[in-house]
């Protein structure tokens, strides 16, 4: 068998190579449809909760950190605003931040 089929006049059809080069478009397309579809039902609101939640307490220290003269904003007073915040996480998650 040769990778071109005969028509009635002898002349040869379309190669089966045109197929594969459908598939090589084809596939990695539909894999990647695939793994957006699943990251789309994965995202829960919980997992992005708790990246907001961390993401303040690693401010807080940074702002702790700093001198009080140099920070831009007054969100945080001290330090204990920072521990209850992961005490609270800790609590809420059974994590540390």
């Amino acid at each position: 068998m040769s990778d071109t089929t005969k028509t009635e006049a002898g002349k040869p059809a379309a190669p089966v190579k045109n197929r594969i080069v459908v598939w090589m478009i084809a596939l990695p397309v539909v894999i990647f449809g695939a793994l957006m579809l699943i990251g789309q039902f994965m995202d829960d609101p919980q997992s992005k909760q708790r990246w907001t939640e961390n993401e303040t307490i690693k401010i807080c220290w940074k702002q702790m950190a700093k001198p009080e003269a140099d920070r831009k904003t007054q969100e945080f007073k001290s330090a204990q605003d920072c521990e209850r915040l992961e005490f609270d996480f800790k609590t809420r998650y059974g994590e540390n931040p």
